[in-house]
């Protein structure tokens, strides 16, 4: 086999591995931050978002309305998934589909949100895991 020579196909990935990650964040209907809870780590420069699921473990109970949104732009924080995407009144897996792909976290480190902001009666129960699915931040 030749040594020091050129290889004729493209460089390889800067993570070889290939690999999923995920952020998760569970938000309950007490958190003491659920109007702008963020998650515990951001996504990466580069990550393509894959997969958006918001599965609600205990349905949320306020008079009116049970917004949960998703997302990286303030202060609406609602470009991953909005309150459309989510059934938070009821319990079950939501899979919303706007936020998918390299445009969120294109440009730098983005943190991620989840709002929680109801009308009416406050809420006596709720309990949410959101989970999302991204590849990437290898800046490739």
């Amino acid at each position: 086999m030749t040594t020091n020579t050129t290889p004729s196909f493209p460089a390889s990935r800067r993570d070889p591995r290939q690999v999923a990650n995920t952020l998760k964040r569970t938000l309950n209907f007490n958190d003491t931050d659920i109007a702008q809870a963020g998650f515990a780590n951001a996504l990466p420069q580069g990550a393509v978002i894959l997969a958006v699921q918001v599965e609600i473990i205990t349905a949320f109970n306020a008079g009116t309305t049970n917004p949960i949104t998703v997302g990286t732009n303030s202060t609406t924080f609602n470009n991953i998934a909005t309150s459309g995407d989510i059934n938070a009144a009821a319990t079950g897996v939501n899979l919303p589909t706007r936020g998918f792909g390299q445009s969120i976290a294109a440009a730098a480190d983005t943190p991620v949100f989840a709002t929680y902001i109801p009308t009416g009666t406050a809420p006596t129960t709720g309990k949410a895991l959101i989970t999302i699915l991204f590849e990437g931040g290898n800046l490739s």
